[in-house]
């Protein structure tokens, strides 16, 4: 009997670990989205780098700029967040708020792979403080998911930034 008891305990762990973990629904993606947005107004880049899988790479250009696309793996992405977010909050705790970036985003579309493991979703987001624009982007990220979390494992995004007047 205890044997029969562990073999279903086995495939009901082995089920949820290569199938059940692995797959996503739109309403997921959303609510993982939402939650990074969440952290970027805490301030909060782990979260945010959590969500990066180990073999992450990020293609960055920069419209307006005379600079090439800028390449990254996830340590140098992590470190990129850590530091813009540090600085960001930094100016946002001297002025009392004031200067407190906004974010706004705009899923486009969602694919998601007929197995649902996978999934491209495009992006269009905007960072705002007070009323001024201080960048847009576009993105495309390829999705997927592991142990629960959907992480990010490919990502081709293009910023706009732009100067105060």
């Amino acid at each position: 009997m205890k044997k029969i008891v562990f073999a279903i305990i086995v495939i009901a762990a082995a089920v949820w670990y290569f199938d059940i973990s692995r797959k996503m629904t739109e309403t997921s993606i959303r609510a993982s989205y939402q939650a990074q947005i969440e952290a970027l107004q805490r301030f909060d880049a782990k979260p945010l780098c959590d969500a990066l899988d180990d073999s992450y790479q990020t293609t960055v250009t920069a419209r307006g700029s005379a600079r090439a696309p800028n390449a990254k793996d996830k340590a140098s992405a992590c470190a990129e967040l850590t530091r813009t977010l540090r600085r960001m909050k930094t100016l946002s705790e001297r002025t009392g708020g004031l200067l407190e970036p906004d974010y706004d985003f705009e899923i486009k579309s969602i694919q998601l792979a007929d197995d649902r493991k996978t999934a491209t979703v495009e992006i269009a987001s905007t960072m705002r403080i007070g009323d001024m624009t201080l960048a847009r982007s576009r993105s495309v990220e390829h999705l997927i998911r592991r142990l629960g979390r959907i992480r990010s494992v490919q990502s081709e995004e293009t910023v706009w930034a732009y100067q105060p007047e």
